[in-house]
């Protein structure tokens, strides 16, 4: 059991909640960054993502300066009820319906809130920095738990009422949140959620390590500390895994290592079946991959099945393009570091990848079949981790619709 807990949440108050969200990053370019601060200048990427000016020496002061002054001016307000709130977010046809809550950081460290990533400690340190600046967590850690049918029809229940935030984001997702702070319905929803045995990180490693970091700042600086201070939990935002959507996490090398195109084909039949497609392709199940080049579609399956014995990670389609292609073939070595590979996530479509290989005419891409929810909870249960750059959650929670500030 997992001790998850109602907090007072700090949330848009004289402000519409969508000029002060901060969309993912991975949406936007420069010029949409720029805009978004020239256009809302009481937006959180102010925080978050600074431009401009704000990347000189004093951009921490300047965040917490406008953290500040957002409070001041009543742009922002912290809640009187210790509340759950529950967050809906739609996309096309796709519907998450979850719950903001915190949990506790001693369920990270005894693994009952499991991750499946590495990470990198500079980025760590840069978000343990960022929120320590402000004493607070601008965005979720997005969670994934095994479906419990209770929980997830009582949350649907409490959808019926009028919500307090409904808006369309700049990435053309549409957000709802209902703020529960009737004393039976947080009871209700406290016994429910508690009979989650494991979360399971869908996005935020980093945020995640930040956050333990954090603890063990306020730990040292309170050696009477009891473990149930703020400072010891974190937001979370969660999703039953039947809700998670995972997509494709796309590949672009930047040249064929050398080889001509005959070359390249020849060793790549060593391994996979090759065959031309008239269309884009997009890999219809595992162990199969789409290659694009000098405006050509290829359609590869994997062929060598007995190459692969029964460990989980030696299976997953990343693993076996790593091992089979990119590695012997191409010689991306280190897939973290090296200055020839590109990833491109699935929701921004194939045209991204046609785009980028147009644009090189010596680069090769290839398009996967999503990661299964199933696999990624199967790493982490097995305390592994995968490859860099194997999920792709969207959407994703919002940062700055609700933020836990741990002075409460």
């Amino acid at each position: 059991m997992i001790d998850i807990k109602p907090f007072k949440g700090t949330r848009p108050f004289n402000e519409e909640a969508k000029n002060l969200i901060a969309p993912s990053s991975d949406h936007l370019n420069e010029q949409h960054l720029i805009d978004i601060h020239e256009k809302h200048y009481w937006n959180y990427l102010k925080i978050l993502n600074p431009v401009g000016k704000l990347k000189e020496a004093d951009t921490l002061r300047v965040a917490r300066d406008h953290f500040d002054e957002m409070k001041e001016n009543h742009i922002i307000k912290q809640d009187d009820e210790l509340s759950f709130y529950i967050y809906q977010i739609k996309f096309q046809d796709h519907l998450q319906t979850g719950f903001l809550a915190v949990a506790n950081i001693r369920d990270f460290i005894d693994n009952r809130i499991k991750g499946h990533e590495l990470t990198s400690q500079s980025r760590l340190d840069e978000r343990a920095d960022q929120m320590l600046n402000i004493e607070t967590q601008v965005g979720p850690i997005y969670v994934s738990y095994i479906d419990e049918s209770e929980l997830d029809n009582l949350i649907m229940d409490l959808t019926k009422h009028s919500p307090e935030y409904e808006f369309e984001s700049f990435d053309k997702t549409h957000h709802t949140l209902w703020c529960i702070q009737n004393p039976d319905q947080v009871n209700q929803l406290s016994r429910s959620i508690n009979n989650i045995d494991s979360l399971y990180i869908a996005d935020g490693h980093h945020r995640m390590g930040a956050m333990k970091k954090i603890s063990e700042y306020y730990n040292n600086k309170n050696t009477q500390s009891k473990g149930n201070e703020s400072y010891n939990y974190f937001m979370i935002a969660a999703f039953p895994k039947s809700q998670s959507k995972i997509f494709d996490y796309n590949r672009v090398i930047k040249d064929l290592n050398g080889l001509s195109v005959s070359e390249f084909i020849k060793k790549i039949e060593n391994f996979f079946s090759c065959k031309k497609q008239s269309t884009s392709f997009r890999p219809k199940m595992i162990k199969e991959f789409g290659m694009y080049h000098h405006n050509q579609w290829y359609s590869i399956n994997f062929k060598k099945k007995e190459l692969l014995d029964d460990n989980l990670l030696s299976n997953l389609d990343i693993n076996i393009l790593n091992q089979y292609c990119l590695k012997p073939i191409l010689g991306i070595q280190d897939v973290n570091n090296d200055e020839r590979i590109r990833f491109i996530a699935g929701c921004h479509g194939l045209e991204a990848l046609e785009k980028k290989v147009n644009d090189n005419p010596n680069s090769v891409a290839f398009s996967i079949f999503p990661t299964n929810i199933d696999d990624v909870i199967e790493v982490a249960n097995q305390n592994l981790t995968m490859p860099p750059k194997t999920t792709w959650f969207d959407p994703k929670p919002l940062d700055g619709l609700v933020v836990y500030e741990f002075n409460q």
